[in-house]
């Protein structure tokens, strides 16, 4: 043990700590990695010249995106793009070109016997059309109104006419018979010994609008209920009006326990007057003798009770401002006197009948003197065209007005060797269609080219006004019991 060399003791160096390895953190190579992206993304500046300084086009460098698109548009158009063009197309020809009307055959209800307006006439009128004529038609019960409107809406006149108004007033055979014949016709159809005939279809062609038969003047009927429609292939709108003070408005009601009252009946018809005053052209009052001045009244009493229908009032009215008598329409108004004698047609009759309807109407807006005239005034209108009615003259006559006369349809009207007083009734006829179908066609409403179906829109608006009207209430409440 003393032999083994001890190792001498060596005092230890200090040891110094050893640092940690430290990491890089991502977060600097985001940073640097965000900043490198962001100098890729940012666009270089662009410099903008003027067009004398710019390139052409043929020059300018196309991005890739465009000179794609370009290429494709050089092999063809994209089908989707095909079908959006030809759909397009497809709604302008519809635009353009409208549908074919249907034809009308019959009359239509414009307002029914309940005075419920019926816009069932909308496919009948055009959307585009706005050269049409309004003609509208009142007077009292058996005057002829229908008749007047089947001779405007004839392109020719025809003989047949004339056959037709006089069989409507004679009785068919075989209809007046004894109470014995009667009876035992009831029997024998009771005992089923004779067949029942089927019924006669009467196919009137001539009379677009129904006559009044014997039948119904015996009874005291009207004809015509509420308001009857007929568009002629000349876009002539023609109105046929019921019968004003008819007595059998007043059992024609529409709850059947309660019927209306005399003054209901009364402002109900100048409602009907008013109606037709603000949508017609021309306005024709009817008479079947030499002048009644009650009816005189009830037109001033209706244009009176007319409340303001412009377009500003009746289909926008944005301001709420009240509206003027500016623009409302005031029609023509043709005085007619039908089944005239031969007393009628004198120069001088003539001249107090105008005299009388020229003092009535002085203080009235409604037309007068639109050139329907039984002659021609040389200084105003020229010479008379047809010379239908050669005797009359402003110096035998006066100034003409408004005003036609219809003679009375005989069973001998085709005997041109009788001597009547007047021209035939087939050139009266003609005239009178000349006249109506001439006349100026003024605006109706504030509309400017208001369409047919946007008169239409315009009556149902302008009816619905006039039912609402306080005037007409006011009225009933002054008329007597």
């Amino acid at each position: 043990m003393a032999d083994k060399k001890k190792k001498p003791f060596l005092p230890k160096e200090p040891t110094t700590p050893r640092r940690p390895v430290i990491l890089k953190s991502e977060r600097d190579n985001s940073n640097k990695e965000a900043t490198k992206e962001k100098e890729k993304e940012k666009q270089p500046t662009i410099i903008l010249k003027t067009r004398e300084q710019s390139t052409p086009k043929d020059e300018i460098p196309q991005s890739p995106k465009i000179s794609k698109t370009s290429n494709l548009e050089a092999e063809g158009p994209h089908p989707s793009k095909i079908v959006q063009n030809e759909n397009k197309e497809k709604k302008t020809i519809e635009q353009k070109v409208s549908p074919p009307l249907k034809p009308m055959l019959e009359p239509v209800k414009l307002l029914d016997k309940h005075f419920v307006f019926n816009s069932g006439a909308l496919e009948f009128l055009h959307d585009s059309s706005t050269n049409y004529l309004v003609v509208g038609i009142i007077g009292t019960q058996g005057v002829g109104k229908s008749t007047i409107l089947n001779l405007i809406a004839q392109n020719k006149f025809d003989q047949n006419l004339c056959s037709e108004i006089l069989n409507s007033h004679e009785a068919p055979e075989g209809v007046y018979e004894t109470n014995v014949m009667a009876n035992i016709e009831n029997q024998s159809d009771n005992l089923d010994l004779i067949q029942p005939q089927e019924p006669k279809i009467d196919k009137n062609t001539l009379s677009k609008f129904k006559i009044q038969d014997i039948e119904q003047i015996e009874r005291g009927v009207h004809c015509t209920k509420g308001i009857d429609m007929y568009i002629t292939n000349d876009r002539v709108i023609l109105l046929d009006c019921q019968a004003l003070w008819s007595p059998s408005l007043i059992e024609d009601s529409m709850p059947p326990i309660k019927s209306k009252s005399s003054n209901e009946i009364t402002v109900e018809c100048l409602q009907i007057a008013s109606f037709l005053m603000a949508i017609c052209h021309v306005l024709i009052a009817v008479q079947d003798w030499f002048t009644d001045y009650n009816f005189i009244r009830y037109i001033q009493t209706a244009e009176m009770l007319k409340p303001s229908l412009s377009a500003s009032n009746t289909i926008s009215n944005q301001e709420g401002s009240e509206s003027t008598a500016i623009g409302e329409n005031q029609p023509h108004l043709l005085l007619l006197h039908n089944r005239c004698q031969l007393e009628d047609y004198t120069p001088e009759s003539i001249k107090i009948m105008q005299d009388l309807y020229r003092k009535a109407f002085q203080k009235s807006s409604l037309q007068l003197n639109s050139g329907m005239y039984m002659y021609s005034d040389t200084n105003r209108n020229g010479l008379n065209v047809d010379s239908v009615c050669k005797s009359y003259n402003v110096e035998t006559c006066g100034s003409p007005i408004n005003m036609f006369l219809l003679p009375e349809v005989y069973e001998d009207y085709d005997n041109v060797d009788i001597y009547r007083g007047h021209p035939p009734f087939e050139q009266l006829a003609k005239r009178l269609r000349w006249m109506v179908l001439g006349v100026n066609r003024h605006q109706i409403t504030n509309v400017p080219n208001l369409s047919e179906r946007g008169w239409l829109q315009y009556c149902s608006k302008a009816w619905e006004t006039i039912r609402k009207c306080t005037f007409f209430m006011e009225y009933e409440r002054f008329l007597p019991y």
